[in-house]
């Protein structure tokens, strides 16, 4: 009778400490995946923002983004001080300068957002924008940046006497005969061919000019960048790098949906081979490039290991992300709203023809939209 009781009690406990264990490990699991949404909630988003617009690096779909974010919000971009062709430019050849830039609106008592063509430098950013302001910039393989540049400003090759399918492996074999700005010193920071992202960077002139002698100075400041940015997006890992985005942003799903800007159009320079060769030689040109994208790259995987959940977030926001676009490309009388469900990832939101408009809209036409809001005279 003893050994029937004592069987039981035994059988008791071990029912009592597995349902408490399996409770235990179920609240963990709901306790991890509510996360996100929790840190959301209990942490203000981030409002002050510098990004760093990079040409041909996505840099026009995350200044959508932006802008979408800043006029929802009523918040004050920085704008540049002349109305010229491009909208979109402060400077390519120096940081923000007082002669640059508008004035702060009246009806603002700062700026918010930078998000424009400038060389980056940290001290002159600061002057302009407030102490809390959170930096973010952008990188994509170089020698891909270097092809999209050559097709997007398609006048480059007449400029470099270039032509036919064998057209960049012509350039590559001898860039010092066909560029001038990588064989004349003093035209270093007008390249858009050699080393532009750490140009853009603001890579001062000196390391920029004696790279091979001063790698270690280089990587120094490429040190100094990782210090300054709490993300540098890469192009190759877009989607993963926009939750990062969020989840350093403390912003929603919504805030950072896209439809792609800015992709190559029909430049009539379809035939145009890449030699076995050309990476390399472009590696050799552009090494300063080459190792600020490493440096960022590896940092970028490194940031996301730390992340609770991350690819599964990266998932959702793909396949609502996808969703979204077909609506907007599609839009009818029938549906006119699209309503996205609340997840664990994301409270429920709407999107409507507007939304879809603020998508879509090119990036001159939504710069020139701001600036007539901020300085209506």
């Amino acid at each position: 009778m003893r050994v029937v009781t004592y069987r039981w009690i035994r059988l008791a406990v071990l029912v009592v400490i597995t349902t408490v264990a399996m409770i235990c490990i179920a609240f963990r699991t709901i306790e991890k995946r509510e996360i996100p949404i929790q840190l959301n909630a209990l942490q203000p988003e981030v409002r002050h923002i510098a990004f760093l617009k990079v040409h041909k690096a996505a840099s026009t779909t995350i200044q959508n983004i932006l802008f979408r974010f800043g006029t929802e919000r009523n918040l004050t971009f920085v704008m540049p001080a002349v109305d010229a062709i491009y909208p979109n430019v402060i400077s390519l050849l120096e940081t923000v300068t007082p002669k640059n830039i508008r004035s702060i609106p009246l009806s603002a008592t700062h700026f918010d957002i930078l998000c424009l063509h400038v060389l980056y430098n940290r001290t002159a950013f600061e002057k302009i924008l407030p102490n809390d302001t959170v930096y973010i910039g952008t990188l994509r393989d170089p020698f891909d940046y270097f092809i999209s540049m050559m097709l997007y400003f398609p006048m480059m090759f007449d400029q470099f006497n270039i032509s036919g399918p064998r057209a960049i492996t012509d350039f590559l074999e001898d860039p010092e005969k066909h560029d001038a700005s990588i064989s004349i010193e003093k035209y270093a920071f007008y390249s858009f061919t050699k080393n532009r992202m750490a140009i853009e960077y603001g890579l001062p002139l000196d390391l920029l000019l004696n790279s091979r002698s001063r790698r270690n100075d280089i990587q120094r400041y490429i040190e100094q960048l990782d210090n300054e940015f709490a993300l540098v997006i890469i192009v190759e890992h877009f989607d993963e790098s926009l939750v990062l985005l969020k989840r350093i942003l403390k912003w929603s799903t919504k805030d950072i949906l896209y439809i792609r800007k800015n992709a190559n159009r029909n430049t009539g320079n379809k035939e145009i081979n890449i030699g076995e060769n050309d990476r390399t030689r472009y590696r050799q040109l552009s090494e300063i490039d080459y190792m600020l994208y490493k440096h960022f790259y590896i940092k970028l995987w490194r940031q996301i290991k730390m992340e609770l959940l991350f690819h599964e977030e990266v998932l959702y926001f793909k396949t609502v992300r996808k969703e979204v676009e077909d609506f907007c490309h599609n839009l009818s009388r029938n549906l006119t709203v699209l309503k996205i469900p609340s997840s664990e990832w994301s409270e429920k939101f709407e999107i409507t023809r507007g939304t879809c408009d603020s998508l879509v809209i090119s990036e001159f036409d939504f710069v020139n939209k701001i600036k007539k809001k901020q300085y209506p005279r």
